[in-house]
């Protein structure tokens, strides 16, 4: 498959290309035109008319990290498993980083309720933060009854309509070594994988997206993905409350 070059430029667009054009096309490849503006919005949108060019780019020139992820964003979508190639500059390792737990995130929020419900996105996060981290992390759960008998009473009742019980995930990132080492923070995560609002079930044009009920949990363990990349060289704990939200003789 052919990579297709895209440079940046401060230039307006030959007055061929159309009244304040965003994109020219020559024998080196495509060019994003900024002219006066800074926004990043330019990029991003000049990005998504190339989505629908082109499927390979490689990003040349001089860009800066805020300026090639808005590019990343508007190039990339749910079918893609590359945003293209970065620049070959300092801000490479960085971006790598970032779009391995932007995916990471974007799958899990965009994976079907039959493939995304509370015992499987437990796993999907805990098999991911440890590839990461290895034995910096460990991790235990409370499922089905046991999160009434511990108290969990929420989570528990939300999942009692759904015959995939839920689960409450307590994953413990600590790199210090020290097992009494101060936990600096908590990041909490609303994993509800599917939400058709039980009894008081939600209107048609509203369960179509219920599988992103789960995006809170997707996003900081996102998060915490992006921070151990990145060095994270303090304690800190990940709870990912998870059910699904069903009717059923048996929900609350």
């Amino acid at each position: 498959m052919a990579t297709l070059d895209i440079f940046l430029s401060s230039q307006e667009a030959a007055t061929h290309w159309g009244k304040h054009a965003t994109l020219s096309f020559d024998a080196a490849g495509a060019t994003i035109h900024l002219g006066t503006t800074t926004s990043l919005n330019t990029i991003q949108t000049a990005a998504r008319k190339l989505d629908g060019l082109c499927q390979s780019v490689s990003l040349k020139g001089d860009w800066t990290l805020e300026q090639q992820w808005a590019f990343a964003m508007g190039f990339d979508n749910a079918k893609k498993t590359s945003p293209g190639q970065w620049c070959d500059n300092a801000d490479k390792p960085s971006l790598v980083q970032l779009f391995s737990a932007y995916q990471f995130t974007r799958d899990l929020v965009n994976g079907s309720p039959e493939d995304i419900y509370p015992q499987s996105l437990c796993d999907k996060v805990q098999t991911w933060l440890t590839s990461l981290a290895g034995d910096q992390i460990t991790a235990r759960r409370w499922v089905g009854e046991q999160l009434n008998e511990a108290g969990w009473v929420g989570i528990y009742h939300v999942s009692r309509g759904s015959n995939r019980p839920g689960v409450l995930l307590e994953l413990d990132y600590n790199p210090t070594g020290n097992d009494n080492a101060p936990v600096a923070a908590a990041l909490v995560g609303k994993g509800i994988t599917y939400d058709s609002g039980g009894y008081s079930i939600k209107p048609n044009e509203s369960q179509s997206f219920m599988k992103c009920d789960m995006a809170g949990a997707a996003t900081v363990a996102g998060a915490l993905g992006l921070a151990i990349q990145q060095g994270l060289n303090k304690r800190v704990k990940l709870y990912l409350c998870c059910a699904e939200n069903l009717i059923s003789g048996h929900a609350y």
